[in-house]
């Protein structure tokens, strides 16, 4: 979509105007401003094989995901560090479900979107779920961007992805 310069200058303040309103920056483009709804992030859901291992017995042990019953969650997005070079989110606030229940393997990649040289590291904890001792229902993603010479980059747009178990709930 070809957006001129006073649409353009009306979109920067309708986005000025929003995260005034919400108390939080928002990251997204003119294009996406117009019709109020932008996509966010994107999720499937597969079956899979789950292989484990155990403390006292040798070798592996192997199941299908879907005779647990537990799928693989993928689940990417786009977002950026703040003005420290950090970013702080949960996996909850980029799917629409509310009820969830995750494990280990937990896989997440982190892309800089940067014209000028840059890296990212990550970490991820998964969040214990208050009702059910031993279940996790979130996942907590820490992202940390840096220059060559080691020193935080602020403001970096990344994309990112994750992999993990999710275990259904069966109520």
């Amino acid at each position: 979509m070809e957006i001129d310069a006073k649409l353009l200058k009306k979109l920067e303040e309708l986005k000025k105007q929003l995260e005034g309103i919400s108390g939080q920056k928002i990251d997204a483009s003119p294009e996406q401003l117009i019709p109020l709804f932008f996509r966010v992030s994107l999720l499937s859901s597969e079956d899979g094989v789950i292989m484990s291992r155990s403390f006292i017995f040798p070798g592996k042990s192997c199941s299908q995901a879907s005779a647990l019953p537990a799928n693989l969650f993928d689940v990417s997005s786009r977002s950026s560090t703040g003005a420290n070079g950090k970013a702080v989110f949960l996996l909850s606030d980029f799917i629409c479900s509310t009820i969830n229940s995750f494990a280990e393997p937990v896989n997440v990649v982190v892309t800089p979107n940067a014209t000028t040289p840059c890296y990212a590291t990550m970490t991820h904890v998964l969040v214990p779920n208050p009702n059910v001792p031993g279940a996790f229902n979130d996942l907590q993603i820490t992202v940390f961007t840096f220059k060559p010479n080691g020193t935080a980059a602020p403001n970096v747009s990344f994309d990112w992805r994750c992999r993990l178990l999710s275990i259904q709930i069966i109520l």
